[in-house]
Parts: C-alpha cells; structure tokens; sequence
C-alpha cells in the first residue's frame, strides 16, 4: 500500500480521546470566522432569523464544493457538521441549494479578496525573489459548466467551423505567485471575451515590487505600460511576438539592449495618451539550442543580468501547474463544475479559488517550517490528508482537528518530493493517438 495513503489514514483514525478537548469555533484555524462575518456584513448577506442552513456556514458549503469534489451537496453538509439543530433530522438537499442561492457570489468573493491579500504577504514570501522583486505569473484557464440554457446564454462557448463546443465555457485570468502557487487575484466570465480584457483589473492588485511573466498572448503597448505605471516598480517581462519592429536604442552587450518600437495608429486612436513610441529591454539567448527573445522593462542590464532574466521566464510555467492541481487534483478531473445557474456558477468559482488558496497556505507554511520551497511538498498527497482531517470532523471531540494539523506540520517530511529534474525533451504538442488518420481542412468540407 502507498505509504502516503498509510500517513493519511494514520491522522483519520488517531484516538480523538487521547487529545484533550477545548473550546472551538468550527474550522477557526483555518479560515477566522470574523473575516467570514465581516464578508456577511459587507456584502449584506448576513442571516437576519436563525436557520439550519446560515449564511456563515453556507460560506464553507461552497468551500466544500471544492474540498470534496466527489460528494453530493447534502452530503458535505452531513460530513462538515453545517446544520443547526438534531443531527438525525437532516436537513433536505434543496435547502442547501437555497442556501446558496441566498449567499450569493458577493460574499465569496469578498473573502476571497480578503484572505488573498493577507496570505501573498508575510514572511514565507520573502523567500522566492527575483533581485528582491516578488515573482508573479498570469495566464487564462477554462472551466466547462454543465449544459443548461442559462449557462449557455451567459458564459457561450467554444465553437469551430463545424460545430459548437459540448459544454458552456467559463474563461478565468489569475494572477498567481510563482513561489507559493497562491493566487492573489481573479477575474472571470464569458468565455468568448480576451484574456487581455480579463487581465486590466489584475494590474490593479499586483503588489509593488514585483515581477510579473506573461505569454506572447498579452503583448500590448497600453497594456504592458498600464501595467508598468500602475505602481512603483511592477515590471513584466514576456517572449517577444513574431515579427517584433523596433530600433536599438541602447547596446548593453551583443545579445542584450535597450529597444524603441512603434506604437500602432489603431492603439494610438483608442488611447490618445499613448506616446508614439515604447521602450522596452530585449535579450537573445540559446534555449534548447533554438534563438529564443524576451522583452522585460527590468532596463537597469548591472541590477538585473540578462542570462538571468532569460532563465527566470520558465518560472511562467509554474501558473499552468497550479491550474493542473486545481483541476486534476482538488476536482478529480471532473468533467464540469457543479451548478446550473450563471448565479452560482461564479460562487463555486470564487469558493474553488479559496479552497486552493486554503491549502496552497497550509502548504506554505509547511515548506517555510521545513526551509524547502513549497513547490518540493506534494499537493496531491496533502491536500487529501487536509480534507480527510475535515471530512471526519464531526466523528471526532472538538480540540481534534488543530491537533491533526499541527501534526500535519511536525510530519510534513514524509510529503517531501525530489528536486525537480532539468527537462529531457523540449516542449512540443503532440498529436492524439488514433486508429485513425488525420483529416486535414480540405477533407471536413
């Protein structure tokens, strides 16, 4: 047997009697049930009469979407001990789903924002600069929802020449920190709106300080220089797009200098401040053996060596890992998310960003604990040990769950993954393995 599962099941079935009890506010070491109040209070959606069902624990409803991918909703209300009142009488399915419906989105994201911005500061941060500046990646990600027509109508979805996609389409931009894997901040919506569209408002949450890497996909003069002036030092740095104009403007060294490009009229006649021309820095180097170039504003070449920055972009990578744990690992490689309605679409979208970051900041700590980098510890294994710790909450005396955790910390050795390996192959995409051949344009008309 895996000796991972071994450790799980070892904190699941640990005698809660041996740990003495004492006074404890449902889930408080993970998430202060005062950010959660203050959530309720901000966004009006605090419960004015008692019920089962609250508004605070809905919070963790949705939460739990997430947590426990595989579980039906009335469910996870059992398992996490959500309803006031006898625990025989149960609450029915439909009341957890009204439950939601009156929670709204606005709470989570609220706390989303809230919780966010407290756990991408702090100490364990301080490890992972780039030349003292806070690394962050962006990049988009899809969610396929379930096929209903208020789904359909609010978010669309993919089509070709032939036909339409299977499944309505949710498309997301994050911001995520390369080091710890945490996301800072999200926007989300109709599938068939631009990334570029979906990433303005990030520039506005990006900390100063900070190095941000994108793909060739947002290269834009207004963006990259709203970005660059929305704070103080909050440089960007991305592959360069084919065909790349400009004119050197400074030679710091035959493959590193300081470069002017033009600004296109169209760009110019949207945003009439624009100037007529840019600058940015451009580095050459080798990857691979391929000639591979960067554009970055870090323009200071004797603070920021050039082969450093070039090798410094694979750290973009490191946001597309993060979407895997979310998908494959937190929801099981579900095919869609949970819910019917646009409504709650957003709110399982908002709760899904929470429950990575709740995990992503235990692991955190975790790897600070051990002075190892938090990508070194397995998120697959220990997010199951977390949620094993919660599923089993309501078996076990109330002082059980931080205990369980703490010894999470203390055993954390044992998710310990080898350093990561240099890549033996270069990136490529792959064609499917078929029986059959391929048809090429002419063929499907």
């Amino acid at each position: 047997m895996n000796p991972f599962f071994i450790m799980a099941l070892q904190l699941d079935l640990d005698d809660a009697a041996e740990l003495a009890p004492h006074e404890f506010e449902r889930f408080a070491s993970l998430i202060d049930p005062a950010w959660i109040d203050e959530a309720l209070r901000q966004t009006g959606t605090v419960s004015l009469r008692r019920r089962r069902l609250p508004a605070e624990h809905m919070v963790w409803l949705v939460i739990g979407l997430a947590l426990f991918r595989n579980e039906p909703i009335w469910h996870i209300v059992q398992q996490l001990d959500l309803a006031n009142g006898p625990t025989l009488n149960a609450p029915a399915p439909s009341a957890a789903v009204a439950g939601r419906e009156r929670l709204g989105e606005a709470p989570m994201a609220w706390l989303f924002e809230r919780l966010a911005s407290c756990w991408t500061s702090g100490a364990v941060l301080e490890h992972g600069r780039f030349h003292g500046l806070r690394s962050y990646a962006v990049d988009g990600v899809v969610w396929s929802l379930p096929d209903t027509p208020a789904n359909s109508e609010q978010f669309g979805r993919g089509s070709n020449a032939n036909s339409n996609g299977a499944w309505p389409q949710l498309c997301a931009v994050c911001l995520m920190d390369t080091y710890t894997h945490l996301i800072r901040a999200a926007e989300f919506g109709d599938y068939g709106t631009g990334e570029l569209s979906f990433a303005r408002p990030l520039m506005h949450k990006v900390p100063d300080e900070s190095l941000t890497i994108f793909d060739r996909a947002y290269f834009s003069a207004a963006f990259l220089l709203d970005w660059q002036h929305a704070g103080q030092q909050r440089h960007w740095l991305m592959r360069d797009r084919t065909g790349l104009r400009y004119e050197v403007v400074c030679q710091f060294t035959p493959d590193d200098c300081l470069v002017r490009m033009p600004i296109s009229p169209q760009a110019r006649k949207q945003r009439p401040d624009l100037p007529s021309h840019w600058q940015a820095r451009l580095i050459t180097c080798k990857v691979g053996g391929e000639r591979r170039q960067f554009l970055t504003s870090l323009c200071d070449a004797h603070r920021f060596p050039a082969r450093e920055i070039a090798a410094h972009y694979v750290q973009r990578w490191e946001i597309e890992l993060g979407f895997r744990e979310i998908k494959q690992g937190m929801q099981k490689n579900a095919t869609t998310l949970r819910s019917k309605l646009p409504a709650l679409v957003r709110q399982e979208v908002w709760g899904t960003l929470i429950a990575y970051n709740l995990l992503r900041h235990e692991i955190a700590q975790m790897a600070d604990e051990m002075h190892v980098p938090p990508q070194r510890l397995s998120f697959q294994w220990l997010a199951l040990a977390i949620t094993s710790a919660l599923y089993h909450w309501p078996l076990q005396t109330p002082g059980t769950f931080p205990k369980r955790l703490a010894l999470l910390h203390q055993q954390a050795c044992a998710y310990l993954l080898p350093e990561r390996r240099t890549r033996s192959y270069p990136r490529a995409v792959k064609q499917p393995r078929s029986k059959f051949p391929m048809k090429n344009a002419s063929q499907l008309n």
